[in-house]
């Protein structure tokens, strides 16, 4: 690529933007908001339909709930991750705009399914399908970036993805805490108010997606799809050292996360939080995510990918830890703001797999990335299950703290990123 003049610095330019990304982004906004809206209270709609009461001392949750709830999450991880694996699959033969509408359209059916069947496995099974938009797309996010945007402004890009991924994750859980709050005092029951609050959620999370899918039908551009790619054999043969050790520190990080994710509200619960102010705390985890984002975009292209890489593995090592250690009221806080620093680095980490997987594999090798780390921590939260009730919710803390230290002193001592990961100009020109 030659440059015979220097292009003008306008604001899409600083931030990486262009037609393509543009309406990536506002799908990842619309579909977000809707999952957002409704999934971080789906396990108390669970709890809700096997008509448990809310515990007051820790440890007191049936072993029921906490099955149900771990049961979800692995099924939940063992169908991400072969939605990541056919995502990338289905993005390498379709292309960008074929596969985001094919990705919306198995959303909506899972949100139909939702209103239509109130079986809590019909729930489940759409539920699975309705989360399966967000590890189908990633490969369609992982090849627009990475064939429209320079390769030193990817970093600026997957924060611009990251923030638009996060916004959702502040508005949707405080909505969502204070409907389930007003449906809890309209119906006098904490069990039917939180079922009824949670379907008109996924009511209007429905609406979002349809706006989105004619979004994307009308302005998505269309290309032709590349040739078919390689076998899946063959393209994890292809991928680069550092990749595979980066995703050996990522499986043990991720075993920490997932062991607790799914459970987190309901041990707050059991610490006597009530539903909007557990909206608020998940709010303030994904404002401070957020608020990360473009300085650490805008910091890569001077520093490089490799610090803030690190330190999301320490702050996700950190997150159990200080949730077990702090105090209750608004010391939880703090733990909620650990819980949104894990994600300083996220940006960063996208960046530097891309410019580890060459373009004619990008999409079939991001998709295989994220269904191996998938695959396995998808046992994780049954094992956290048990160990919640063999041992209660403070030890099941401190093993994902432990899992967590591996995760991050894996990634210390073994991943080191190529001097091209962090710098250079390769890629080809935004399209229009």
């Amino acid at each position: 690529m030659t440059h015979d003049a220097e292009p003008p610095r306008t604001l899409a330019t600083v931030l990486a933007l262009n037609r393509t990304v543009g309406v990536v982004l506002l799908s990842v906004l619309f579909f977000g908001l809707g999952e957002q809206l409704w999934n971080p209270f789906f396990p108390l709609y669970l709890k809700a339909k096997h008509d448990t009461a809310t515990a007051e001392a820790a440890g007191s949750l049936g072993l029921a709930v906490l099955l149900a709830v771990g049961v979800y999450a692995c099924l939940r991880n063992l169908f991400e991750a072969f939605c990541y694996v056919g995502g990338g699959q289905v993005t390498a033969r379709l292309g960008d705009r074929g596969s985001l509408l094919l990705f919306g359209t198995l959303s909506i059916a899972g949100y139909l399914l939702f209103l239509s069947w109130e079986a809590p496995a019909a729930a489940i099974i759409a539920t699975l399908l309705i989360v399966g938009w967000e590890p189908l797309s990633v490969p369609v996010t992982f090849t627009t970036v990475g064939s429209t945007v320079l390769q030193s402004g990817q970093g600026m890009a997957f924060a611009l993805q990251s923030i638009q991924k996060r916004l959702p994750k502040i508005i949707g859980p405080l909505i969502a805490g204070f409907v389930l709050g007003a449906a809890v005092e309209h119906y006098q029951s904490k069990e039917i108010g939180q079922v009824v609050g949670l379907r008109w959620l996924v009511a209007l999370s429905l609406l979002l997606a349809l706006v989105s899918l004619a979004m994307q039908f009308r302005w998505m551009p269309h290309h032709e799809p590349p040739p078919a790619g390689l076998s899946a054999v063959q393209v994890v043969r292809q991928f680069h050292p550092t990749l595979r050790t980066l995703l050996l520190a990522e499986v043990f990080t991720r075993w920490c996360d997932w062991l607790v994710r799914e459970f987190v509200v309901l041990y707050l619960l059991v610490r006597g939080v009530e539903p909007p102010y557990i909206g608020l705390l998940f709010a303030l985890q994904n404002l401070t995510a957020l608020a990360t984002y473009l300085p650490i975009g805008r910091m890569t292209a001077v520093v490089g990918l490799q610090p803030f890489i690190g330190l999301t593995f320490v702050f996700f090592a950190l997150f159990p830890l200080t949730l077990a250690l702090v105090p209750d009221g608004n010391w939880l806080l703090l733990a909620f703001v650990v819980y949104g620093m894990r994600e300083i680095g996220e940006p960063a980490r996208k960046a530097l797999i891309t410019s580890l997987l060459p373009e004619p594999i990008r999409a079939q090798g991001v998709g295989l990335y994220w269904g191996i780390r998938s695959v396995a921590v998808c046992w994780s939260p049954l094992v956290g299950a048990f160990v919640w009730h063999a041992a209660g919710p403070q030890v099941l803390l401190y093993l994902a703290f432990g899992l967590g230290c591996i995760g991050a002193a894996c990634f210390y001592l073994f991943c080191r990123s190529p001097e091209s990961g962090s710098s250079g100009e390769t890629g080809t020109a935004p399209v229009k």
